[in-house]
């Protein structure tokens, strides 16, 4: 049975890994409206798309495999059972363990280290990480889903692809208890014929919100002087701070390792880091994406603009419980931006919406490039 790229599901929202996010591009509306470049990091080429063929033997249910493309390319697993879920290395190593009791990573194994970030940013790795070494499981997450940049799902080297529809195929090695399990996919070549947009809903409030578009969207939120806003990761810490003082991010939430500027600016403290002027910040969102590369195939054969779920990220405005929310729409081609003959572009209305054509790139790469500050906060489980 073949099983399409991260199909939604109840539980597709839930699993979100670690991002580090050094560019975000609207690379659909790019591909719409100029040739691709020679030669493309990973995750960057919309029209490679992994997918699984087959998981054999079939998991129990309620246990998600799914696999996607943000940044680069992931996989995602989410287990309410007991039973856990073990992922293996190449080498047919343990690195991970998802289960109802959370997600172990193996610091000791070499390739934990390097899912943590895309494959385009060196890792950077613990002593005792070497090929061989015993196991060290520390917890990573208290909930039962995990995510991880999965180099396997991309095993050649962007702009090296072959022009076909099958790009290559994959194998991924797990055990759910004790029984082997084997995922099988492949990396696809698939034409583009639309775009994701997240949407803002309008405020009711004195705060000023507004949306980024690209393959991990960007936010940026304006609040009036005397106003103090905490934004909440998805991991329920505090993530964002506007006061008085200036903007600050939590290096202890999960976000915060979404977004390689505010960790160039913490060089390698802990806690709050002030990231910017008080009364307005900017961030990446990784919940501002759709759970799939692609929209539902009902709604891609239609090819009109479609609704297909919201986004909400919750905050304390004042003290006060909040949220900032939103749509997530599928725009076809043919709701997307034209060049004109005289090479200007056009502005297009879409449900309703005004969409402003042309690339939007966020550059949040800061003044340069570096692995992480440090290992992720973790607990010893021995």
């Amino acid at each position: 049975m073949r099983r399409r790229s991260g199909s939604p599901s109840v539980r597709a929202r839930l699993v979100r890994g670690p991002l580090l996010v050094a560019v975000a591009v609207a690379v659909a509306v790019a591909a719409v409206l100029c040739p691709a470049p020679a030669a493309l990091a990973h995750g960057t080429d919309p029209t490679l798309v992994p997918v699984i063929d087959s998981i054999s033997p079939a998991l129990p249910a309620g246990v998600v495999v799914q696999v996607r493309t943000g940044v680069s390319e992931q996989m995602l697993v989410a287990n309410p059972a007991r039973d856990v879920l073990t992922v293996l290395d190449p080498d047919g190593t343990a690195f991970l363990k998802v289960s109802s009791a959370g997600v172990l990573g193996n610091l000791a194994d070499p390739f934990f280290s390097e899912t943590l970030n895309p494959p385009d940013v060196p890792p950077r790795l613990p002593t005792e990480a070497r090929p061989g070494a015993k196991p060290h499981w520390v917890q990573v997450s208290q909930t039962d889903a995990f995510g991880w940049f999965e180099p396997r799902l991309h095993p050649l080297a962007p702009g090296t692809e072959p022009n076909s529809t099958i790009v290559a195929r994959w194998t991924i090695g797990m055990r759910m208890g004790s029984v082997p399990v084997t995922i099988m996919g492949a990396l696809e070549r698939k034409a583009v014929t639309g775009t994701f947009v997240a949407e803002p809903d309008p405020r009711r409030d004195d705060l000023q919100l507004t949306v980024s578009q690209g393959r991990v969207p960007a936010l940026l939120l304006v609040a009036p002087p005397g106003r103090t806003v905490v934004v909440l990761g998805e991991d329920g810490k505090d993530f964002l701070r506007l006061d008085a003082e200036g903007a600050w991010a939590n290096t202890e939430s999960r976000n915060f390792r979404d977004n390689i500027d505010f960790t160039d600016q913490a060089e390698g403290r802990t806690g709050w880091v002030r990231v910017g002027e008080s009364g307005r910040v900017r961030w990446l969102d990784t919940r501002l994406q759709y759970s799939a590369d692609r929209p539902p195939a009902v709604v891609e054969r239609e090819g009109k603009t479609a609704q297909l779920g919201r986004w909400t990220i919750p905050l304390r405005l004042d003290g006060a419980s909040a949220q900032l929310g939103g749509t997530i729409s599928w725009l076809p081609n043919n709701a997307l931006p034209r060049k004109r003959s005289d090479g200007a572009l056009t502005w297009v209305v879409a449900s309703g919406a005004v969409v402003l054509v042309g690339i939007a790139v966020l550059a949040v790469v800061g003044r340069r490039r570096r692995g992480r500050p440090g290992e992720p906060a973790v607990a010893d489980a021995g």
